[in-house]
């Protein structure tokens, strides 16, 4: 049976109430979990939108200010997957996220699945690609999200 992801939970997580589940399933979907259902990518394409829409909202937040340009790389380089994954275990993303069946066999039987960091950076990326689409492309949202997860800072 497959398992279905708790889409309240997430909304809860990332402040963002999705009017379809169609792109926050997607940004959930592993790769693994894709292929095995005779997919590509799951949510890398969702990740690489997330990735620029990220980008955006930091040097959004960059060029109100009146820093140099190098300030503008480093806030670039704050999104790290590592900043991403502990932000996806932090808010119970990773609980989420649609694995193979066998890593999901696992994790159902109370094993140790240990899921990649790139992995779980990618979904949070692609939440805020699932975000971006789902609210037609309302950059005001993404950035609430993003601040939401802790990504970039808050400015109110």
């Amino acid at each position: 049976m497959a398992r279905l992801i708790n889409r309240k939970k997430i909304q809860m997580a990332i402040g963002y109430a999705f009017k379809s589940d169609t792109h926050v399933v997607e940004a959930l979907e592993s790769t693994g979990h894709a292929r095995y259902h005779g997919k590509h990518d799951g949510h890398k394409r969702l990740a690489l939108l997330g990735d620029a829409v990220l980008g955006l909202v930091q040097l959004d937040q960059w060029y109100q200010t009146s820093q140099s340009r190098g300030m503008a790389d480093l806030r670039l380089k704050q999104h790290t997957n590592q900043k991403l994954q502990e932000c996806a275990d932090r808010l119970g993303i990773t609980g989420e996220i649609l694995l193979a069946p066998t890593h999901a066999d696992l994790h159902l039987q109370g094993g140790q699945v240990q899921i990649a960091r790139e992995t779980k950076a990618s979904a949070v990326e692609a939440l805020l690609g699932a975000v971006w689409l789902d609210s037609n492309r309302d950059f005001g949202q993404v950035k609430k999200v993003a601040c939401k997860l802790g990504v970039v800072d808050d400015e109110s």
